[in-house]
């Protein structure tokens, strides 16, 4: 059941049956082993599921800030590292010549890297490529700053370095928190109450409803499965958008068409 979290298109459906079929489960216990239950144990069996229901809806409201929470930072680190490379861009034009082309040629293709990363597929290699190509960029870049103190010193270099040192902390940043997830544990306790749930549900039924019945996991399902799309840096419809990013590049491209 876990590893379809990383994949919520395929979650909710999954969700969806499995649950209803535990409320089916439940129902056909109860008129199989207690077809005549007593007003006191049916009211037991209904406090047991209201509490339930509270505890489940406690958990689900927990878990879905603490993925919106995790999404809101990706989106912001874009918005982060966008703005950082327009400033080792703007640093970069008073630089003297061969070393303001050469810098700046670097930092298109960075931004190509950057955005490579995030739309990298869920198996990691074009991720990891993109990791590497960047961090190659950022070598290059480093070597063009070493190169530029050595023949031509000024007051300007040290404001680009500074710019340029800056990269790589982002780098890392945004890759922490695309593995920044929520625990496993977390996702089996909220399995685990929901089918006890829905499980109770079912067994506190005098009779079968179909709208009683789907109600609760058609819920869950729904809730869950958003909880998975927003911790899934990678899957699913809703990603951290690369606007800002995007925007940047196509900046970059327009100043050397004008060129």
């Amino acid at each position: 059941m876990l590893s379809l979290i990383e994949h919520p298109w395929l979650l909710f459906p999954v969700l969806l049956v499995g649950l209803t079929l535990v409320v089916e489960a439940g129902l056909r216990l109860r008129d199989a082993a207690s077809p005549g239950m007593d007003e006191e144990r049916q009211s037991l069996i209904e406090s047991a599921r209201s509490g339930l229901s509270v505890l489940l809806s406690l958990l689900l409201g927990f878990s879905l800030p603490m993925a919106l929470s995790h999404y809101e930072q990706r989106r912001q680190l874009v918005t982060d590292e966008a703005n950082a490379i327009a400033m080792v861009e703007q640093r970069a034009q008073p630089l003297p010549e061969p070393f303001r082309s050469n810098i700046l040629q670097l930092v298109r293709e960075y931004v190509d890297a950057r955005i490579d990363f995030a739309k990298g597929a869920l198996n990691g290699h074009a991720v990891l490529a993109a990791i590497d190509h960047a961090k190659h960029l950022q070598n290059e870049m480093l070597q063009q700053t070493v190169m530029l103190v050595q023949q031509n010193p000024n007051v300007v270099t040290p404001i680009f370095a500074q710019a340029l040192g800056g990269l790589g902390d982002l780098t890392e940043q945004r890759l922490a928190a695309a593995e920044k997830r929520i625990p496993g544990a977390i996702w089996l306790v909220l399995i685990l109450i929901s089918v006890l749930t829905c499980f109770v549900v079912g067994y506190s039924m005098r009779r079968r409803m179909l709208l009683a019945m789907i109600v609760v996991p058609l819920t869950v399902a729904i809730v869950l499965a958003l909880v998975s799309e927003l911790d899934s840096p990678r899957s699913g419809f809703i990603h951290a958008e690369q606007l800002s990013m995007e925007r940047l590049q196509m900046d970059l491209r327009m100043e050397t068409t004008e060129r």
